[in-house]
């Protein structure tokens, strides 16, 4: 029993220096304004707080080893912080808060450990369907928050709606709307896939870590649908 606590104390004590060292208790962190080329904006995703969420626990009550249970729609400070300023650079639009616009709006953002970010997005206005591409200089998902650079890479156009509707069936049929937000799996490195919906004013929001190689193969298809849709003429 000794033994099984000292573990568990170690393991607090990693996971403190861990979040501490990558500024996710940083006051300073927590109260910075994002800058951008457009000066201020707001975070790109719903945040919840830290200070609330619970954690699961063993069969006497004690805190078991994991990630804690996190609201859906909703991501920490953290990486919410991150993927907010390269979306910002890469002149994205915010799209959780624009469920009173008659567009609809599917976006897939990679954000790599040591890949430059990038994202898709689709957008749909009745029978008209554009899809964009952007990509900007950086690590994603390794606190490189202080990159000035703009969109190295960037494109739009039309598509055919029969291809927007192969995304949604390929959403339907993985169940994408009961998905949630947060992975069980603790991955401390690799790769954040996080795919948006935003259709007729009901938004949702999936975050997996290096899906391919954590039991997410079918929601690394979804993703990748959309990168294909852009790339296939």
């Amino acid at each position: 029993m000794k033994m099984k606590i000292r573990i568990r104390i170690n393991c607090i004590f990693c996971i403190i220096v861990f979040c501490t060292g990558c500024g996710i208790l940083s006051p300073k962190l927590k109260s910075e304004k994002l800058t951008c080329c457009e000066g201020s904006v707001t975070f790109y995703f719903p945040i919840y707080n830290e200070m609330n969420v619970k954690y699961r626990t063993d069969s006497i009550g004690s805190i078991a080893f994991g990630i804690p249970i996190r609201p859906n729609d909703s991501i920490g400070i953290f990486h919410n912080y991150l993927f907010s300023k390269y979306l910002c650079k890469m002149g994205e639009p915010i799209l959780y808060s624009k469920t009173n616009q008659s567009k609809n709006f599917i976006r897939f953002s990679h954000f790599g450990s040591w890949s430059s970010p990038y994202s898709f997005r689709m957008e749909q206005n009745k029978s008209k369907v554009s899809i964009s591409f952007n990509k900007t200089l950086g690590q994603g998902n390794l606190g490189d928050r202080d990159i000035e650079n703009g969109t190295i890479e960037c494109g739009t156009k039309e598509i055919n709606v029969k291809k927007w509707n192969l995304v949604i069936a390929k959403m339907d049929s993985i169940d994408f709307w009961k998905m949630e937000t947060h992975d069980k799996e603790m991955i401390l490195d690799g790769e954040e896939w996080v795919f948006e919906a935003l259709i007729n004013g009901r938004y949702h929001l999936v975050m997996r870590n290096s899906p391919e190689s954590y039991n997410g193969k079918e929601y690394a298809e979804l993703c990748k649908l959309i990168k294909q849709t852009y790339t296939i003429k």
